[in-house]
């Protein structure tokens, strides 16, 4: 879930929670933020959990399977291609740099497995559910609950724009809510597991807070879609049999499997002893993370160190908008993400799109 509080600076103001059953995904701005997800908090926002709350066990599909859902914040802004640039000679390349990569246009459509009215009580009196789309094919489908509004289509476009074909399947509602909370600990997006089993998630937005910040909401968007691809059931298993005996790591709702992104990520940035510092029931929430982020500058942000699930949904959302890095250890994560062939793929569509660098303003860590 991500909730306004510093996150990225004082200009900013996300904040989001993933949870799997426990992860957590956000970031520090000034504002509370993921998770993810979703993606969302926001953003897929947040996640079985992408992070700050636990959400009621409610069932939206079939035979009333729930998880909790995962915080984020998403932000607007898709950008215009980048125009050609002119050769040494003066002429101008008839071959363009990039396409701009084919994003799905709404066209309708309604699905019979998942039951908004269920999805729209999931609040605990703290969310109120506004608007809610059904994702069909990976297609924004009909409104199920609400009326359409503009801000969410932009949400939505700036989502579509960005993530490969194919993947937007994994989320079976997309939804916008208005919060309850007050202060800097304000929800801009979540992400939640819709089955059992991790195949189908509901990313929703804060609208209210999706305007306030437009770079900060693409990040978020980017975060919080990372907690929906990361918990997958090709990503953890969920079974009893697996927490119970993980020899990875577990989040509290499953284990990771061997080959999974998040245990390869574990690997690579949560050694020598890191990993055991972290305890999947406790909140997730940047003042968890302020230690670490204290004296290793490689974090985007004190968010980032609350958990190696939030650390991932930062550091991927730096990357698909091509930030500045701060540090060599920001450097080493998105070469890290570089060399992963299905998320180099965000990253071109994004630079496709023109909606690339965006300007770096997690709170920078290592000053402790």
């Amino acid at each position: 879930m991500k909730q306004r509080h510093g996150r990225r600076g004082a200009a900013a103001l996300t904040a989001f929670t993933l949870i799997l059953g426990a992860c957590a995904a956000g970031s520090e701005d000034g504002t509370d933020v993921s998770d993810e997800e979703g993606v969302t908090d926001e953003e897929f926002v947040d996640d079985e959990e992408f992070v700050d709350e636990e959400f009621p066990e409610d069932s939206v599909i079939e035979d009333d399977f729930g998880d909790a859902p995962v915080d984020s914040v998403i932000e607007d802004g898709v950008g215009d291609a980048p125009e050609e640039a002119p050769l040494d000679d003066g002429t101008v390349d008839e071959e363009p740099i990039d396409d701009v990569p084919d994003v799905p246009v709404p066209t309708g459509g309604s699905r019979d497995d998942i039951d908004c009215q269920a999805v729209s009580e999931d609040g605990e009196g703290i969310y109120t559910f506004t608007t809610i789309h059904y994702v069909v094919d990976g297609v924004l489908g009909d409104v199920c609950l609400g009326e359409s509004d503009d801000r969410l289509l932009d949400a939505w476009n700036v989502l579509a724009t960005i993530t490969p074909e194919g993947q937007l399947g994994d989320l079976g509602v997309f939804a916008a809510f208005e919060s309850a909370e007050e202060g800097d600990d304000v929800t801009l997006a979540f992400v939640n597991i819709l089955d059992d089993d991790g195949t189908q998630f509901q990313m929703s937005v804060n609208l209210d807070s999706y305007e306030a910040d437009l770079n900060e909401a693409q990040l978020t968007i980017a975060h919080e879609f990372s907690h929906v691809f990361t918990a997958l059931s090709t990503q953890i298993d969920r079974t009893i049999e697996a927490i119970d005996n993980c020899t990875t790591y577990s989040p509290g709702d499953g284990c990771y499997l061997d080959d999974s992104l998040m245990y390869a990520w574990i690997q690579e940035f949560w050694g020598d002893g890191l990993i055991d510092e972290i305890d999947p029931n406790e909140e997730i929430t940047a003042d968890t993370g302020q230690l670490r982020c204290d004296v290793d500058a490689g974090f985007f942000g004190p968010y980032a160190g609350s958990s190696p699930e939030e650390d991932f949904a930062e550091a991927f959302s730096a990357y698909v908008f091509d930030l500045e890095t701060y540090s060599d250890g920001q450097q080493a994560r998105l070469d890290w993400m570089a060399a992963q062939p299905g998320l180099a793929e965000f990253r071109a569509r994004a630079e496709a799109a023109g909606l690339t660098p965006l300007v770096n303003n997690f709170e920078e860590c290592g000053l402790g």
